[in-house]
């Protein structure tokens, strides 16, 4: 029976599903359309969307056609409502296609979609793996033939709050970055990449990565009054989409920082690695955050990361950066115009990050890890209550 094991040594068909990816492109899109790209050929993948396909992701693709968040029609909701909307939209596109195309695993990170496929699967076969990039509760990934975690303490917390029998289908591989993609600038490149995001060639250059508002929890303005205790000589950038709360966000830049706040909204992915090399250090003042993309690409990149204390982000960064408390006033500020005035110590932090980026968030490195998983999750019996 398709989804049962049957000690094929096949691999088995897996379907990477985002109901955002075609028209959002943030944390699981970025990582849904890179996974695509850089799993190994061996293994039959497709990649499922909720908008047009990455034209640039040469495996099989499929819309799904999504409601997107960002609809008119959506606009009266707030985004959590709006985002759940968009996930249920896919739902039955993705049912058909999972049983039409005889998909084994199911592999997706947005949870209500998730779930949902989850309780289909007696009518679809294939194993469901919920990959967790928002740091759900174990006791409600329970029941999912497979949980993506991304940090071995997200894995050993799984450990305490589950039962044993539950355990087994929980696995931790983190993020990975394209470390030729992202990579350390030359002072020439480095030049340039000012020039081309209008940077001042002078200035100590923060960058921070993510939306601009007060729902995602990534707390700019923090950064923002942090960064006007410095004075002169700083430039503060922030690159991501506007979403609750960004105009609140955005007056307070121009209140507090005036022309060295630079709101440049969402970037092209092309020219991400560029502006990562124009930064002198990587900022972000949110208090708790499952895992960073944005923060691998910095560590690739050779750009210190400047992070609030957190087991999961101390594993994340290691030593190519520095925890600060990102609560207490004028500590990151400390910390900023202490990297600003010692080029050596933040080039050898550079030097530190481009170092656990290649050894630990490679693409090759990553890719075999999860591609076993997933073997693995293929290979098990159907939970109960699945058939």
């Amino acid at each position: 029976m398709r989804g049962m094991s049957t000690g094929s040594d096949q691999p088995p068909r897996v379907a990477l599903i985002s109901s955002g990816l075609g028209h959002v492109m943030r944390g699981i899109e970025t990582w849904m359309t890179e996974l695509a790209t850089h799993l190994p050929a061996a293994l039959p993948v497709e990649l499922w969307s909720g908008g047009p396909p990455p034209v640039q992701v040469a495996r099989r693709k499929r819309c799904l056609y999504a409601l997107r968040r960002e609809a008119l029609l959506l606009k009266p909701f707030n985004w959590h409502r709006r985002y759940l909307i968009e996930q249920l939209s896919v739902l039955p596109w993705a049912l058909l296609w999972l049983r039409w195309g005889r998909i084994e695993v199911a592999y997706c990170g947005d949870p209500a979609l998730s779930w949902h496929l989850k309780g289909f699967r007696r009518w679809h076969r294939a194993k469901v793996v919920f990959s967790d990039g928002m740091r759900l509760s174990p006791n409600w990934e329970r029941d999912f033939d497979g949980v993506h975690l991304l940090a071995p303490a997200y894995l050993e917390a799984a450990r305490r709050e589950v039962l044993p029998a539950n355990f087994d289908r929980f696995f931790a591989v983190p993020y990975f970055v394209d470390v030729n993609h992202f990579r350390p600038a030359q002072a020439e490149e480095r030049a340039q990449a000012r020039e081309r995001f209008r940077l001042n060639g002078r200035a100590f250059v923060i960058l921070n990565v993510g939306p601009v508002g007060q729902v995602s929890g990534k707390r700019l303005d923090f950064l923002i009054r942090e960064a006007a205790r410095l004075g002169a000589a700083v430039e503060l950038v922030s690159a991501g989409v506007d979403e609750d709360g960004a105009l609140e966000v955005r007056a307070l830049g121009r209140q507090l920082l005036g022309p060295p706040m630079r709101f440049l909204g969402v970037v092209d992915r092309a020219w991400m690695p560029a502006l990562f090399q124009a930064a002198d250090v990587y900022a972000l003042a949110a208090l708790q955050e499952p895992f960073s993309i944005a923060i691998l690409e910095a560590l690739a990149c050779g750009i210190p990361v400047i992070y609030n204390p957190e087991e999961m982000r101390a594993w994340q960064v290691g030593d190519g950066g520095v925890a600060v408390s990102m609560t207490e006033p004028g500590a990151a500020a400390a910390m900023f115009e202490r990297l600003k005035q010692d080029a050596a110590w933040r080039a050898k932090l550079g030097r530190q990050a481009r170092a656990l980026a290649v050894s630990r968030y490679a693409p090759e490195i990553v890719c075999r890890q999860l591609t076993e998983a997933l073997v693995r999750v293929s290979r098990r019996p159907t939970q109960p209550g699945a058939e």
